[in-house]
């Protein structure tokens, strides 16, 4: 990738994540919002290029690069129960009509986001943690909704139909919109700070967990 392209990646050949220069600005990450935003957006991103590193194919390669099967035989049986939860979900969730996102195809980066902005919500509280303490005050709710609001405004977007239609049949990403809901539904962390019950379209009955 070039220096300005608003991108990043996981080569698992090389046990490296890259970010160009490009994704270093608004909405992934801007130098006059607070931790909690730019956990939610910047923080969340690297969180999921990491996490490629353990998902259904960065799996299959061990901290050198190579191509080795490194997991014990339980641990991977677990991680493919885990996995399958969130393929269900994303095979639920409907484009256009009767087409639904592929689970399968869009597995990978579907884990990732999860993974993402579990690490991502991680490293807040590590540091809003310490501010609290440095300061004598009780982080306020505020903090952790707009942490979760940092990740939903990097997937605003305005789709045709059939540009829709096209990436839910290639793309192994998900189309935006279940990017931005889909990894949130899953998270008792965001349901407490927007107060959502259960039965509520934001809380899922089966929460996926991998990591």
């Amino acid at each position: 990738m070039t220096p300005p392209t608003v991108n990043a990646y996981n080569n698992s050949s090389m046990n490296e994540i890259v970010f160009p220069a490009g994704i270093m600005q608004p909405p992934f990450y801007d130098p006059n919002a607070d931790d909690a935003v730019n956990y939610g957006g910047m923080g969340a991103v690297i969180g999921h290029e990491i996490t490629h590193g353990f998902d259904d194919h960065g799996s299959k390669f061990d901290g050198h690069g190579n191509l080795k099967d490194w997991w014990s035989a339980e641990d991977l049986k677990n991680f493919k129960a885990r996995a399958a939860c969130v393929s269900d979900q994303f095979d639920a969730y409907v484009v256009d009509g009767d087409l639904h996102e592929n689970g399968k195809l869009v597995l990978g980066e579907s884990i990732a986001d999860l993974g993402g902005l579990t690490i991502g919500y991680a490293c807040l509280r590590k540091v809003s943690g310490r501010q609290a303490q440095a300061s004598g005050e009780r982080r306020a709710s505020l903090t952790e909704q707009r942490f979760f609001l940092g990740w939903t405004q990097v997937w605003g977007a305005n789709e045709r139909i059939e540009y829709a239609r096209l990436m839910a049949n290639t793309n192994p990403h998900p189309l935006p919109r279940f990017r931005g809901n889909g990894p949130l539904s899953n998270m008792a962390e965001f349901a407490k700070a927007f107060g959502c019950k259960k039965g509520e379209p934001m809380v899922r009955e089966q929460a996926c967990k991998i990591w």
